[in-house]
């Protein structure tokens, strides 16, 4: 008897439901990956838009109260923090991207949302 001549219950031969399971499983753990990647882009882009926003919004003096709120929320964890600390280069290496080559692209975003 070959391999292909064992039948599971269902018809299958058990070399199939082998792959099928495998298949599956790499299908969730691609899914997983792509969940963490995008997890991790978004908290990079809400550093650069608090950066922004702080750029956009530094010495005026007519800013709204929800406005004052949010500037105190963002100075409380200074995106700048996060940008420059260990947090970021881990992410960066699970991203497969340059650190550097990020932080030097912020300065221009920062500078352009003005």
């Amino acid at each position: 008897m070959n391999i292909h001549e064992v039948r599971s219950i269902d018809g299958k031969d058990d070399v199939s439901l082998h792959f099928e399971a495998q298949r599956m499983e790499f299908v969730r753990d691609l899914s997983d990956l792509d969940a963490c990647i995008q997890l991790w882009r978004t908290v990079i882009e809400r550093a650069v838009m608090d950066l922004q926003y702080l750029h956009r919004h530094e010495g005026r003096n007519n800013l709204k109260k929800h406005e004052l709120e949010k500037l105190r929320r963002i100075r409380e964890n200074p995106p700048n923090d996060f940008l420059e600390g260990p947090w970021f280069e881990l992410i960066c290496s699970y991203l497969q991207v340059d650190p550097d080559r990020v932080r030097s692209g912020l300065d221009s975003l920062v500078q352009h949302a003005a």
